[in-house]
């Protein structure tokens, strides 16, 4: 991995590969990483969203593979996210996800997914409030994996609690993947803002957040605890128009915003890390030590690889 550049710990998809299709190749792999590192991003995460396990299973053998044959794969891709299945049903906060295959905590399963990525599973995320969460993030905080909470409905500090204190380390992209009105007061944002022992990830693309979100957190939380990350999808790079994304209609908007109209809900994003940087730095005034904290160093310590490789 080149030292000049941005870590993206959560990528779906790019420039037409999607991480997440059956069939993925692993040519495909290396195209998609050359394309990310002429983009600026040297370090990445294949993200895995919910969906049929043994297509999850077969597409991070490929990942595997192509580490193995393409040095550019094995220097770029740093590990992989697991953002699902472990997640909230319930509308508002399963996203796009698809329901039906959301799954409880289920160790055996979460073994399935690290053996056919020969442990490079570095991060997952789950809902705190589904049952038998805080023994299944104990489980995994202690074999080495991040845990990171979001797509659920947890609100308060009191639900965070069980899932903090069992190991988990960071928020996935606060502010998104939580129904689109919350309380006033009890919501997850605030929460999340306060809780000093986990990180904030979060999408700052200038269309999961609006200004004001990208200004608050920039002021109310330390650089030490915010990762900047893409939640790039497959249409980043390609035209306007009509997509499947998840295995459901998306529309990508001339804007780049890529949306779900019958969920009325975003499906990722279309934006490459280093812009992402460059709207922080325009909307925020973060320093160029605070950016590089934020896009390239703490992304590494939160999956344990430190602020080099």
């Amino acid at each position: 991995m080149k030292s000049e550049g941005w870590v993206d710990l959560q990528v779906n998809g790019y420039a037409g590969i999607d991480f997440n299709a059956p069939g993925l190749t692993v040519e495909a792999v290396k195209a998609v990483t050359e394309r990310l590192e002429a983009d600026g991003t040297v370090g990445y995460m294949p993200t895995f969203v919910t969906g049929d396990p043994e297509t999850v299973i077969g597409a991070m053998r490929t990942v595997v593979e192509a580490r193995r044959r393409y040095a550019v794969c094995e220097s770029n891709v740093i590990g992989f996210f697991l953002e699902g299945p472990f997640i909230s049903s319930k509308p508002g906060a399963v996203g796009t996800h698809p329901v039906e295959w959301v799954r409880l905590p289920d160790l055996a399963l979460f073994g399935r997914f690290q053996d056919a990525a020969e442990g490079l599973v570095r991060m997952v995320n789950v809902a705190a409030e589904v049952p038998g969460m805080p023994d299944f993030v104990r489980a995994v905080s202690s074999s080495g994996v991040t845990v990171s909470l979001g797509h659920q409905l947890a609100t308060s500090p009191a639900d965070l609690e069980p899932c903090i204190a069992a190991g988990a380390k960071s928020f996935t992209h606060l502010g998104n993947g939580i129904p689109n009105e919350v309380n006033r007061h009890d919501n997850i944002i605030y929460s999340a803002l306060v809780e000093d022992r986990a990180s904030v990830m979060f999408i700052p693309d200038g269309h999961h957040l609006p200004d004001t979100m990208l200004r608050l957190y920039a002021r109310a939380v330390p650089a030490d605890r915010l990762v900047a990350v893409s939640d790039a999808q497959y249409p980043a790079g390609l035209p306007p128009g009509e997509y499947e994304v998840c295995g459901a209609h998306a529309r990508l908007e001339p804007n780049g915003l890529l949306w779900n109209p019958s969920r009325n809900c975003l499906v990722g994003a279309t934006t490459p890390l280093a812009r992402c940087m460059e709207i922080l730095r325009e909307r925020t005034g973060l320093s160029e030590a605070e950016l590089r904290k934020i896009g390239h160093d703490n992304p590494l310590r939160l999956v344990g690889l430190g602020q080099a490789r």
